[in-house]
């Protein structure tokens, strides 16, 4: 072989070993994957539409799909809603959410799954291999397609990594690197400082959807995931609850555990701030807590949503249903055959005084046999007897039944719905 040939097969040699070379380094292997299109990675982006019980619009925002039928957006956006649709970025057709399929509270994701298939996803199996120094957002709007650039910072603290972004990025929207790669989403987290923008790796999305449910669950049980810690029992003195027609303040019992704990995460969670005491009874109760009555107009039928889940009925003995008791509502028997108690509506017995001769009344009819504590009770102070048995009283009031007698009074129309609204403005946990 000539001298000229040996120095060419060198060459090509050499030339292969170093190509060998930077496919074996994984910094550089993103760059194996040929450059992607904003034009295509726009079809995948969604805009995202939340509402209540009533179909009334709750909150917008973004998200992207990751498959056909799967698009992954922030779970904020989503918990507490009753249903979501999405529809592609800038296009006016929305379809229903058939519901969700995982989440993670810590990384503030949820994964949707949807009706409308997308053959345009963004593939978080071929994504950027680390995350660059700067990022591009994308979205379109009135048809024009922007590209706003961030640089990224990258944070450790003590075992956790943030990447802060220099410049806002609409929440739920993804960011590329230089070669339209997916790199990941944007969302924001909460400092002294104010709200940053910060990148979430597509790597954490991919790990949400390799752990997913069998079967997509509905979005509205979203509302009872936490990893909240919760105030003891053991440091609450009392709850007051503030309403347009003045304070009451209540107590809970010990004996009822269950119910117990479930208000104070209710309360916790501001999940009663503006519902309205949606049914009145003159001389008998006053009850709040439907999760329907928060936007309801004049003319909605309220009281039959709750929090998305019920509790077992714990009728305690010595636990019965005198003037100012604090007790957990129930559907009506045809629908609710197991015979649970609401997961949020209570109500709070305004009552009368009943007679001997009305006792033994009810006790033939309800096949029940009132105490003596009963008795002097119901004679006097008052309450409502017909509901012993079949109700959880897990409080009562210890200071302003009086509100709770000026509430009672008011005019209602339709189911017991006062004509001019009542609201709970807030209630707050009162500690030792």
């Amino acid at each position: 072989m000539s001298k000229l040939g040996i120095v060419l097969l060198l060459v090509v040699a050499l030339a292969a070993c170093k190509t060998g070379q930077q496919k074996s380094d994984g910094s550089k292997q993103e760059h194996i994957l040929p450059k992607s299109s904003y034009q295509r990675n726009i079809k995948g982006i969604v805009s995202i539409e939340t509402l209540d019980h009533y179909n009334r619009s709750l909150n917008k925002g973004y998200g992207f799909y990751i498959s056909p039928n799967l698009v992954v957006t922030n779970l904020d956006l989503i918990k507490g809603s009753f249903k979501a649709k999405v529809a592609i970025i800038e296009a006016d057709d929305y379809y229903d959410v058939a519901g969700y399929t995982a989440y993670n509270i810590e990384q503030n994701l949820v994964i949707l799954k949807t009706w409308k298939r997308n053959l345009n996803y963004l593939d978080i199996d071929k994504v950027a291999q680390s995350i660059p120094d700067s990022v591009a957002g994308l979205y379109r709007k009135q048809k024009t397609m922007y590209a706003p650039k961030a640089a990224v910072e990258k944070l450790e603290l003590d075992s956790t990594v943030q990447y802060l972004l220099s410049r806002y990025i609409f929440v739920g929207l993804p960011v590329f690197n230089d070669l339209h790669h997916l790199v990941g989403m944007a969302q924001t987290i909460d400092t002294d400082s104010g709200d940053v923008s910060v990148l979430i790796p597509a790597s954490d999305i991919k790990d949400l959807s390799q752990n997913q449910l069998e079967q997509q669950a509905a979005i509205y049980d979203l509302r009872t995931k936490t990893n909240k810690v919760y105030p003891s029992y053991k440091n609450i003195e009392a709850f007051r609850i503030t309403t347009t027609m003045g304070s009451i303040t209540i107590k809970l019992y010990n004996q009822t555990p269950v119910f117990r704990d479930n208000f104070i995460k209710l309360v916790s969670d501001q999940f009663y701030d503006s519902l309205l005491v949606h049914r009145v009874i003159r001389n008998f109760l006053i009850q709040a807590g439907a999760a329907d009555s928060k936007y309801a107009g004049k003319d909605d039928l309220v009281g039959w949503q709750g929090p998305g889940y019920d509790l077992k009925t714990n009728i305690v003995p010595g636990l019965f249903h005198k003037r100012g008791a604090v007790a957990a509502s129930k559907m009506p028997a045809e629908r609710n055959p197991k015979n649970r108690s609401d997961g949020s509506q209570f109500f709070v017995v305004s009552g009368r005084p009943f007679t001997i001769d009305e006792l033994k009344d009810l006790e033939k009819e309800k096949g029940i046999k009132f105490t003596q504590a009963q008795i002097n009770t119901y004679t006097t102070v008052g309450g409502a007897p017909h509901l012993d048995d079949d109700y959880t009283v897990f409080g009562e009031v210890i200071q302003g039944m009086d509100v709770v007698d000026k509430i009672a009074t008011v005019k209602t129309y339709g189911v017991d719905r006062p004509v001019d609204d009542i609201r709970i403005l807030k209630i707050e946990i009162l500690k030792k």
